[in-house]
């Protein structure tokens, strides 16, 4: 869990951080900020795939191995596509929203975990369930408020109105939900190793990368050529390149690792959590101005996810011993 939350923070200002630098996108051409979405994405994978080569090394012999396989791989390409829909939608907001305003608005995640789980596991929620995810969604109705009504321009050159940045976060929260959900069904029915399945989502999602990325350059989406080209020429997008590679690695191994011996809610419930320490570096960096209307959603996030996990117990909303053994089962 810890180093769930410390390398989930590193890849999130990582990221804001190479958006920031701006560097010409090839000989004679004007210096414009690094966004490409998809790109990212893909260096993402690359950071998971990492993890298969680690899992390859210690699962010389013995069960580990025999159990890699007999897992049937090519179930891995529906976590993997929602997983790639939802990372390129994230990265796509960060040229809009600050930082932590992109991590506040992610805790919807614990909304759409509850409602998934729900559907697809079959999972009953109890009364201060319901009480937590409607807290968290009046935090993050508050920080998207506060962002529309007073949020500024992160990308001087091409400014977008914060809303869609708003849209583009909780819609990638959907995405993220379900392939965690899905993750916790395949963990528990074929007992995965969790760096096996990390590395096989890397697998599967360079592999969609490679077909992916070579069609948007000719449509004129995204230009991979320009995003290299950048890489070669910026010591500084080069750093933050490797760096958040590797924080995704240790973040998707530990991230499954939580779901493994948990739950797929649990893990975004902790995800949540690294909120504050992405604020109070970004408050620190000068890259986010303080607001109290932002303060107040984030508290009612931080309550929210606290009263669904039942850290926080409110014996009003308890259900007695017999009924919450009833739900349970």
């Amino acid at each position: 869990m810890t180093v769930m939350l410390v390398s989930g923070a590193c890849n999130t200002l990582l990221m804001k951080l190479m958006c920031l630098q701006v560097t010409a996108p090839g000989p004679g051409m004007a210096p414009e900020n690094f966004d490409y979405p998809f790109f990212q994405s893909l260096l993402m994978m690359m950071g998971e795939l990492m993890c298969l080569g680690v899992f390859a090394m210690q699962s010389q012999g013995g069960k580990a191995q025999a159990r890699a396989l007999s897992f049937p791989w090519w179930i891995m390409a529906v976590p993997v596509s929602m997983d790639w829909t939802a990372t390129t939608l994230v990265n796509a907001a960060y040229v809009i929203l600050p930082a932590s305003t992109i991590q506040m608005c992610r805790g919807c995640i614990v909304l759409f975990t509850c409602m998934i789980s729900r559907l697809i596991l079959g999972r009953k929620q109890e009364t201060f369930q319901y009480v937590g995810v409607a807290l968290v969604v009046l935090g993050i109705t508050v920080v998207s408020l506060e962002a529309v009504l007073y949020g500024e321009a992160q990308v001087m050159s091409h400014p977008t109105a914060p809303w869609i940045g708003i849209a583009l976060c909780i819609g990638a929260q959907l995405f993220q939900a379900t392939m965690m959900v899905v993750e916790e069904k395949y963990l528990d029915q074929y007992n995965v190793p969790p760096l096996q399945m990390v590395g096989l989502e890397g697998a599967f999602g360079c592999a969609i990368g490679a077909v992916l990325l070579p069609l948007l350059q000719p449509l004129g989406v995204e230009r991979t050529s320009d995003a290299i080209y950048m890489i070669q020429h910026s010591p500084m997008v080069q750093i933050c390149t490797l760096a958040s590679m590797c924080s995704i690695a240790c973040f998707n191994w530990s991230g499954v690792t939580v779901t493994l011996n948990s739950s797929a809610t649990a893990r975004s419930t902790i995800d949540v959590t690294r909120t504050v320490v992405i604020w109070a570096v970004e408050l620190f960096m000068a890259w986010n101005a303080f607001s109290w209307l932002q303060l107040v959603g984030f508290v009612l996030l931080t309550v929210g996810s606290l009263v669904y996990n039942r850290i926080v117990v409110i014996s009003a909303l308890e259900e007695p011993a017999g009924e919450r053994e009833r739900l349970l089962a």
